[in-house]
């Protein structure tokens, strides 16, 4: 997916995008919301996005570009700091030498 759709897709969904890092990431804000596009998942047929809460330091990751409502739920109802997210998921992707 190119960076074209994604701005466009943030757009789209009800965000208003932000260029300072457009070489490294797609930005969408809606107040103290951010949507995060890391420039990595441009370069996939399956883009992730990190949902993140400035004021509460929460992050969550999606597969799809929700409304700025809907992160808002998914945040309440998921978010973690980005820390717990690092720490949960480097555990889950840590394979046992004898599996």
């Amino acid at each position: 997916m190119d960076q074209g759709k994604i701005d466009r897709g943030i757009k789209d969904a009800g965000w208003e995008p932000d260029g300072t890092f457009s070489e490294h990431l797609a930005i969408g804000n809606s107040g103290y919301l951010c949507l995060l596009a890391h420039w990595s998942t441009w370069r996939t047929d399956e883009p992730t996005y990190e949902l993140y809460d400035v004021e509460r330091h929460l992050s969550y990751w999606v597969y799809e570009i929700p409304t700025p409502e809907q992160a808002t739920r998914l945040l309440e109802e998921h978010g973690e700091t980005p820390e717990e997210w690092d720490l949960r998921y480097s555990r889950e992707c840590v394979v046992s030498p004898h599996a």
